[in-house]
């Protein structure tokens, strides 16, 4: 079988991931299927929404991954769901965070693993399949899910490392004005605080830096939300060339682009946009977010911010 392309968009949440996903999705060719390690557990078992807005379990894309995936297998979809998703705990392990990803990109024998790297291989093949699509984008953003791909023998990752300046994505996780969509309806999508989400920033950044070991140069980019969202058109066309793909995404503008009805099993609620986007910085945070909340953000995360390309002189 043809050797299969996976994008894998790592990042804390609230990085600008679900746009810059959504905007490679609607490139020919590139299919965005979201954060896919959701699938099971928020997408069938939840009955949260496809982009498509069906419910991902009636989405008839969703519906002929899973059919492919659960063939061959007895029991229900839903049975079968509900052991992926217990499996998956291994990977929310901040405990074990190391060991998995590690063991995952070089695909070291390790039992616990062994339920997800089978499915997950599986799931891979299916969209490609499915789909069509040369190139499958999944803004999982973890870097234990990026593991796993990594260590499958027909994947070629590569891997978009997203950072937001982690003032900007406190502030982000501290509103109330967002919602999901649930089996027809909706619900406010859960807050943090500062420690919480400063806990996660430096989490997902300690996870990428242990990824990073065990992929080649050549198929690690990084790429910070605030530059993404200075100059979409030229970011793009980056990653593009990055992935070694001709195709242009469907920009009218420097800063706009038309974005078309996807199949994401989960994300931000910006993956429901379709037509025409402009992308603008989202600096809310410099103006409304007290500044000793700003300080001491910043120096929670200093030892890691200097770590990055560009150290602490530029925002992180």
């Amino acid at each position: 079988m043809a050797r299969i392309k996976v994008l894998s968009i790592v990042g804390p949440g609230r990085s600008g991931t679900t746009v810059l996903a959504g905007i490679l999705g609607a490139v020919d060719g590139v299919v965005d299927v979201g954060e896919l390690r959701w699938l099971w557990q928020r997408g069938l078992l939840e009955r949260r929404t496809c982009g498509c807005g069906l419910p991902v379990g009636e989405c008839p894309l969703w519906s002929a991954v899973v059919a492919e995936v659960a063939a061959g297998r007895t029991g229900t979809v839903a049975a079968l769901a509900g052991e992926i998703a217990s499996a998956q705990a291994l990977l929310t392990s901040r405990r074990r965070r190391l060991r998995v990803v590690r063991s995952a990109a070089t695909g070291a024998d390790w039992r616990p693993l062994e339920p997800i790297r089978t499915v997950t291989g599986q799931l891979v093949r299916a969209v490609a399949e499915v789909t069509g699509a040369r190139v499958i984008v999944d803004s999982s953003k973890r870097a234990q899910d990026a593991a796993v791909l990594a260590g499958l023998p027909d994947v070629d990752l590569y891997v978009l490392h997203m950072v937001r300046d982690p003032r900007a994505v406190v502030f982000s996780w501290g509103r109330r004005d967002k919602t999901i969509r649930v089996d027809g309806g909706s619900r406010p999508m859960g807050t943090r605080g500062l420690l919480s989400s400063v806990s996660r920033w430096m989490e997902n950044g300690l996870g990428a830096a242990a990824l990073r070991r065990h992929v080649p140069a050549d198929r690690w980019m990084f790429v910070r939300y605030e530059e993404f969202a200075a100059q979409p058109r030229v970011t793009v066309s980056r990653i593009l060339t990055f992935l070694g793909e001709d195709a242009a995404a469907p920009f009218v503008d420097d800063d706009s682009v038309v974005l078309d009805v996807n199949h994401t099993v989960a994300g931000n609620p910006n993956r429901f946009r379709v037509g025409p986007v402009t992308i603008r910085l989202d600096d809310e945070w410099s103006r409304r977010m007290p500044r000793h909340r700003q300080l001491l953000v910043q120096g929670l995360t200093w030892p890691l911010r200097r770590t990055l390309p560009g150290g602490t002189s530029r925002p992180a």
